[in-house]
């Protein structure tokens, strides 16, 4: 099935996931908010803790829900003695529900401003090869 991959969360994040079955991440990469305006509640995904440029066949990761998805601009300011400096930063809530264990298949083209997407399948295990 092709889906839009969420890449490059924490290990601890994706062991706590697999262990409650569902989980709210919060997402600031550019790459991985991308996916956001193409998922919706209901869509599958792929996530792993694996980097963007490593993603290749035969990973594991694993295969999600989308239950809810949200997407926040947050405004910082900094005040000095001589300025005031004011930052704007995008970042992005996804609740997932686990769904399976899944292995890439083929990884899609990466194509400017769209979501990275993944052919994946279910597996019972992984295993190394």
């Amino acid at each position: 099935m092709k889906v839009a991959a969420i890449t490059g969360l924490t290990q601890e994040s994706v062991t706590d996931f697999r262990r409650r079955r569902i989980r709210t991440f919060e997402i600031r990469s550019a790459h991985n908010l991308q996916a956001f305006s193409e998922i919706g509640p209901g869509d599958k995904v792929f996530i792993t803790d694996v980097a963007l440029p490593d993603l290749v066949p035969g990973l594991c990761g694993c295969i999600a829900i989308v239950k809810g998805v949200d997407i926040r601009m947050h405004r910082m300011t900094y005040t000095t003695q001589a300025n005031v400096e004011e930052r704007e930063t995008l970042s992005g809530r996804i609740q997932l529900i686990l769904h399976s264990t899944g292995k890439v298949r083929e990884v899609y083209p990466v194509e400017v401003y769209k979501p990275i997407y993944v052919d994946a399948i279910e597996v019972a295990m992984c295993e190394a090869r």
